[in-house]
């Protein structure tokens, strides 16, 4: 029985080490794999950044929304590219928004 138990600690002890890695949180999980059908409207999306291609297979580009969802696109597409525009020129102007109030901040 001793015996037993020894082998199914070992046995269990292994699986863990092989397969923690894989839920690591640098692992495949953060990658977009393939690029869903969704399609959300500008207006909802917060911020986008590309995917590393040094760890992740899929070339894409993450759209984050203001509620905290990530959504993959193909880096190619129309869509994904005006989607990108629209959020650099929204922040684009956000940032020229508040250097005018930052100026007359200053000279007031």
């Amino acid at each position: 029985m001793y015996i037993f138990a020894s082998i199914m600690s070992f046995i269990l002890f292994l699986l863990v080490t092989l397969v923690l890695p894989t839920f690591s949180a640098q692992g495949i999980s953060k990658c977009c794999l393939k690029y869903p059908s969704t399609k959300v409207h500008r207006s909802l999306l917060k911020s986008y950044y590309f995917q590393d291609s040094s760890q992740c297979d899929v070339p894409a580009v993450v759209f984050t929304t203001f509620r905290g969802k990530r959504i993959c696109a193909d880096p190619s597409k129309v869509r994904t590219k005006t989607s990108m525009a629209y959020l650099d020129g929204k922040n684009c102007k956000q940032t020229q928004t508040t250097s005018k109030q930052q100026q007359e901040d200053w000279s007031n």
